[in-house]
């Protein structure tokens, strides 16, 4: 896997041995994501790589001026992963690892997140608990924005909380879904 942004872009990293439930971000998908968003969502931002696998989005958001990322993952073996792609990458004082299940860590922790990415597995059945989990108030910052990949024919809802889909777009097997989020 590679960096494809930013002042990383080119910069590879490892990647989780092929598997069941593997399944990074693609980086045409990557591309896309901060296509969508642009610079001024990212620049400056606090991000949350939730089911980080890799940490591919974390790391793609801080190439492109994001000044610190937060990787949630539960497996034992895609943590350590995610440790060395950060000594790999020089990014130790930026990253945070939380070696929690994501639905736990959203019941405890303080949030204050910009930009909150997800690429949960294809198979989670619990999306609307997910997604009113990850809105709560208070874990995305006002005018932040959640981005989710999902599998093609999940049908996620236009509002969550005060989390409303600015954009939808479809990749292959793949679907992304934008949100922003208005406290005020």
């Amino acid at each position: 896997m590679r960096i494809s942004g930013g002042y990383l872009k080119g910069r590879k990293f490892d990647s989780p041995d092929k598997g069941p439930g593997i399944r990074p971000t693609t980086e045409r998908v990557k591309l896309a994501m901060f296509s969508v968003i642009g610079e001024q969502l990212v620049k400056d931002k606090k991000v949350l790589d939730l089911f980080a696998c890799t940490g591919a989005l974390g790391f793609e958001a801080i190439s492109r001026g994001a000044i610190s990322a937060v990787f949630v993952e539960k497996n034992y073996k895609n943590c350590k992963l995610i440790k060395n792609n950060i000594l790999k990458l020089d990014l130790i004082d930026k990253t945070e690892i939380k070696a929690h299940d994501c639905n736990k860590f959203l019941k405890f922790t303080n949030g204050g997140f910009d930009l909150v990415m997800m690429d949960p597995p294809f198979e989670l059945k619990n999306w609307d608990k997910l997604m009113m989990d990850v809105t709560r108030e208070g874990i995305i910052n006002n005018k932040g924005v959640l981005i989710t990949e999902h599998k093609s024919g999940v049908e996620l809802k236009d509002t969550y909380g005060k989390a409303k889909r600015f954009s939808h777009k479809r990749y292959g097997d793949s679907e992304v879904s934008f949100y922003e989020v208005l406290n005020d």
